[in-house]
């Protein structure tokens, strides 16, 4: 059950939302973790421990999320 009536159609606020990013100076995009897995990227796959060993050995994480989170001391 629906508790708030939709104020456009589908189409009418693809048109609205096309117009205000014509409209635009910049566009923010806030993004998490579900964005990342829907790109492709697994934290613990075969490619990530091929890739990224010798991070894991240096710096001791275990997968490619817990590096991207992990402070570092140095860059």
């Amino acid at each position: 059950m629906m508790t708030t009536k939709p104020i456009n159609t589908y189409s009418e606020e693809i048109k609205r939302l096309k117009a205000e990013i014509e409209n635009s100076d910049a566009i923010l995009i806030g993004a998490g973790a579900g964005l990342y897995a829907a790109a492709g990227f697994i934290h613990d796959s075969e490619n990530s421990i091929k890739h990224f060993s010798d991070f894991e050995d240096k710096y001791g994480f275990h997968d490619m999320y817990s590096g991207i989170l992990r402070p570092c001391k140095t860059q």
